[in-house]
């Protein structure tokens, strides 16, 4: 190993080093400013975390669905036990998750680039990401920060493997562990599933049968779960891939709707032009620095192509072949499922490939100097972590709640929770939105039935995740009912009430309406809420 090797070996090691540490600050510092909004999605893995630390059977999925395998869970639990019970710990357990992604994300663009300068540019557009970047990689939402990580793992074993002929069986067994613990964590993978098994059939050879056997083992291995799962309860997570995802009306998003959501919404979320959760697509001040570049960095790709294909290829079209390839698997995959989503978050297995494809664009303006490609990174970062800024410190925080009516500050949550200890209240019926924040920000001394519905859509549907809370309300003497911005709701409660002849008191805590003191034991699940 010659010198100028190992001085370029101790380069990269600090840009990694001090990038990640840049990483690890932003989200401390998010961490610590309560910078994101602790809602009900989070709460449940909070929930089955403490729940293994008690002793108790681990689910294969989270509760209450058959999907997205509990791994996320096993995680913060571990967290709890060092750390201590709180939002802030999942948190943590995360953002060292988001770690092990960057490390795994810098090796897939230095693998498939070439290039540690690409590589590095990649490391630091991740180091800030855009904002759905950050709610989806640093709170503990179901298995979208380990699929994430999964997924940058798959495509890294697969190029190794294939494209550079690194054929060790250990890199084909960890292929294989990746993608079977990733299909059982988050399905989403699918699609880096998809693009290994292009490249495995592009570079075919019976020579590597035992790679292939073993990464079809250490799939089996890893995916177990899911599979043992499906033999016990026929199928229904299959089936849930297929005809999971339907409109309000019970039937599957149409086609054009489902396109509208990738095209419109999901794609801008993914590259930071539109908030996660924003109605429509409304641009801010930062966005009008951001797109112009975007559209330029296209329209730079369109106009050089014809160009550069007539020469003999090189590495960096072939990554660029690469990116385009991932994307149009993923709409490939997008298009034959029911998936409709428009916060971008089933994008976020792509979002490692779609920061390589942005670091080889701002790469191609070296050819005006290196100065325009540092000016066009910087601008680009800056508008990330002014987004990041302005979203995480607006006072509610960065928010992964679609409904704004039940977007709620935690303040709030702390005020009711008080309130219910001093009247000596642990049981009672509350919508999903509030039941399970309650829950764990309580640490369990108040439950709730999560049957009351939090808006006019979710009428009729119970939403109760895990059935020992309705259980244990059943059974409680003195119970409180719990509203959160549904004035419809209010008015068919009160309604139902009078009729009933049943007294009780209000009292009002920010969004909350708490119906309390009943003159006898009432609940919704027992009377008929006439509610529109």
């Amino acid at each position: 190993m010659n010198a100028r090797f190992r001085f370029h070996i101790r380069r990269d090691g600090v840009a990694l080093l001090l990038i990640s540490g840049l990483a690890l600050a932003l989200r401390a510092w998010i961490i610590a400013t309560d910078g994101i909004a602790f809602e009900s999605d989070e709460a449940i893995v909070d929930l089955m975390a403490r729940h293994i630390n008690q002793g108790k059977p681990i689910p294969t999925f989270f509760y209450g669905q058959p999907y997205m395998g509990s791994l996320n869970a096993v995680a913060v639990a571990g967290g709890f036990r060092l750390l201590g019970e709180s939002v802030e710990t999942g948190r943590i357990v995360h953002a060292a998750i988001f770690v092990l992604t960057l490390f795994s994300g810098y090796g897939l663009a230095r693998a498939v680039s070439g290039s540690p300068r690409i590589a590095a540019m990649v490391l630091l557009l991740m180091a800030v990401p855009t904002a759905s970047a950050m709610l989806y990689t640093l709170i503990p939402l179901g298995g979208w920060p380990d699929g994430v990580l999964y997924s940058t793992l798959i495509l890294l074993f697969a190029w190794q493997v294939t494209v550079q002929q690194k054929n060790d069986l250990w890199r084909w067994g960890l292929l294989g562990l990746a993608a079977g613990t990733g299909w059982w964590v988050n399905p989403s993978v699918v699609t880096s599933l998809a693009v290994a098994g292009v490249l495995g059939l592009r570079y075919l050879s019976l020579r590597h049968w035992r790679g292939y056997v073993l990464a079809g083992v250490a799939f089996l291995l890893g995916s177990l779960p899911w599979w043992v799962y499906n033999l016990r309860h026929d199928w229904e997570a299959m089936a849930y891939l297929f005809h999971g995802y339907i409109g309000p009306d019970g039937e599957p998003f149409p086609l054009s709707e489902r396109l509208l959501g990738l095209v419109g919404l999901g794609l801008p979320a993914l590259y930071g032009l539109r908030e996660p959760t924003a109605p429509g697509f409304p641009l801010s001040v930062q966005a009008l620095i951001a797109l112009p570049l975007y559209l330029f960095l296209l329209i730079d790709f369109v106009f050089q192509l014809p160009r550069r294909l007539r020469h003999r290829p090189d590495a960096r079209l072939r990554a660029e072949g690469w990116v385009w390839l991932v994307f149009g698997v993923f709409t490939v995959v997008f298009l034959v499922s029911s998936f409709f989503d428009t916060t971008g978050r089933y994008l976020m297995p792509v979002w490692v490939p779609a920061m390589i494809g942005v670091a080889l664009a701002i790469d191609r303006l070296r050819r005006f100097g290196p100065l325009v490609a540092a000016i066009a990174l910087g601008l680009l970062l800056a508008f990330q972590a002014g987004t990041l800024v302005r979203l995480t410190q607006s006072g509610d925080g960065l928010q992964f709640q679609l409904e704004a009516q039940l977007q709620t500050p935690a303040r709030y949550d702390d005020e009711l929770l008080a309130f219910l200890d001093a009247e000596g209240y642990s049981h009672g019926y509350a919508s999903y939105w509030t039941a399970y924040r309650l829950i764990f920000r309580a640490h369990e001394r108040v439950l709730f039935d999560s049957f009351l519905p939090y808006s006019e859509a979710q009428i009729g549907v119970d939403a109760n995740r895990y059935p020992p809370y309705i259980e244990a309300v059943a059974q409680a003497e003195r119970v409180v009912w719990i509203t959160q911005n549904f004035p419809a709701l209010d008015r068919a409660i009160e309604a139902t009430l009078a009729e009933a002849g049943v007294r009780y008191q209000i009292r009002d805590f920010g969004p909350y309406r708490v119906y309390y003191d009943f003159s006898e034991r009432v609940s919704p699940r027992e009377l008929l809420l006439p509610i529109g």
